[in-house]
């Protein structure tokens, strides 16, 4: 005989399921890689592919393509100024851990440090605009500084993916999903 606690239990998924969410957001993660290749819409193919998280998360299906490209072509212009940072940033550590600019270990640790804290931020920003693809890049970075524990753990998850990615390098197209993923599952907790 059942207890109503039994009877009321949510099924858990088993193995199959959770395999082919895996597997579904590894392909998430390499179709994103190929279209972020060329450098330059690396921003709306992230943005597109956390969309595609979203909807294999909320829905358990894949997304329709239509919808994600639609998207992509959208975000190209609007992604260039995060990507304009990134390179910046990016430039900003390669100067100081070289030595280019004076400040020595000190202001490379700030600076990792920094760098760490704002892509947290663009984690999270993503997850927002998966979840809303019609809000700007801007929006969702406002929305993403007002959560500052979904920021720092994002970023902590984003630095063991980029560990691993630099392990690994042939990995970076399922870390890319699984880190897409990542995001939207912390920021549903944190937020």
């Amino acid at each position: 005989m059942r207890t109503a606690e039994e009877e009321q239990a949510p099924a858990r998924p088993d193995w199959r399921d959770r395999f082919t969410l895996g597997t579904d957001i590894a392909l998430i993660g390499i179709i994103t890689t190929v279209f972020a290749l060329p450098v330059l819409p690396a921003p709306a193919a992230l943005a597109a592919g956390s969309a595609a998280v979203h909807h294999r998360y909320r829905q358990n299906t894949l997304p329709p393509i239509r919808p994600l490209l639609r998207q992509f072509r959208e975000s190209l212009l609007r992604g260039l100024p995060v990507l304009l940072m990134a390179l910046f940033l990016l430039l900003d550590l390669t100067a100081v851990s070289r030595g280019w600019v004076p400040g020595g270990p000190l202001l490379l640790a700030a600076t990792a440090v920094a760098t760490a804290w704002l892509g947290g931020m663009a984690g999270l920003s993503l997850a927002f605009l998966g979840r809303d693809p019609n809000q700007s890049w801007r929006t969702a970075a406002s929305r993403s500084w007002t959560h500052p524990r979904a920021t720092g753990a994002i970023a902590v998850t984003a630095a063991i993916a980029l560990f691993l990615a630099l392990s690994v390098p042939a990995t970076i197209p399922l870390i890319i999903g699984f880190q897409l993923f990542a995001a939207h599952m912390i920021s549903d907790r944190l937020t």
